[in-house]
């Protein structure tokens, strides 16, 4: 039995080698990449940003996307088990902007905007989440768009919705699967469809 373990850590131990040589490979060659991509589209990146897979971004002409630096975009299982897509940012209109501060981790999200979508300082934000500023459509609803801004230090959990014309306040923490409709205060624990407050932290 115990020669039975050993062994079977020895196992787990060279798939982990194994893991890890992927990670460096994933790692290397999609920051050299996407930064050769930015570069040609004119997004701003900062210093230090790694792209843990593929990542689209979709600069719309006019439009301004800025990244700041030390931000990790996380496109792979590799480095997010929960079974991540690929990072999306998007703008669709001449005026659009997209701003992601300092030091913000980012696992498999969706950002789309035609006003301005402003993330802010480490800020984490969960596998699958959309962040949009707009509501598809406006041949057939004719709605308006609104700007959304997430402040600095806030965490958001995996497959949360952050709608148009939303302000999430510093050091608040929105919970797993919440479709966030309407501005939550700084420094908050709020969850649910829709997202409300459920306790200060």
């Amino acid at each position: 039995m115990k020669r039975d373990l050993l062994h079977a850590d020895y196992s787990a131990r060279f798939f982990e080698l194994i893991r890890n040589i992927q990670r460096l490979f994933i790692h290397y060659y999609y920051t050299y990449t996407c930064r050769v991509w930015c570069a040609l589209n004119k997004v701003k990146l900062g210093k230090n940003d790694s792209f843990n897979g593929p990542v689209h971004i979709e600069r719309f002409k006019y439009s301004t996307i800025s990244i700041g630096n030390n931000v990790t975009f996380n496109s792979s299982d590799l480095f997010n088990p929960r079974g991540v897509r690929k990072c999306i940012l998007q703008t669709g209109t001449d005026h659009a902007c997209i701003e992601v501060g300092d030091n913000t981790g980012l696992s498999g999200v969706t950002i789309v905007s035609n006003e301005r979508v402003v993330i802010g300082k480490n800020v984490n934000i969960g596998a699958e989440t959309v962040i949009g500023d707009r509501d598809d459509h406006h041949e057939i609803f004719g709605n308006t768009d609104a700007p959304v801004c997430i402040e600095d230090d806030v965490f958001i959990g995996m497959h949360c919705i952050i709608l148009k014309g939303v302000t999430i306040g510093k050091g608040s923490i929105i919970g797993a699967g919440s479709v966030v409709t309407k501005d939550i205060p700084a420094g908050v624990v709020a969850a649910g469809v829709p997202c409300r407050v459920i306790r200060n932290k």
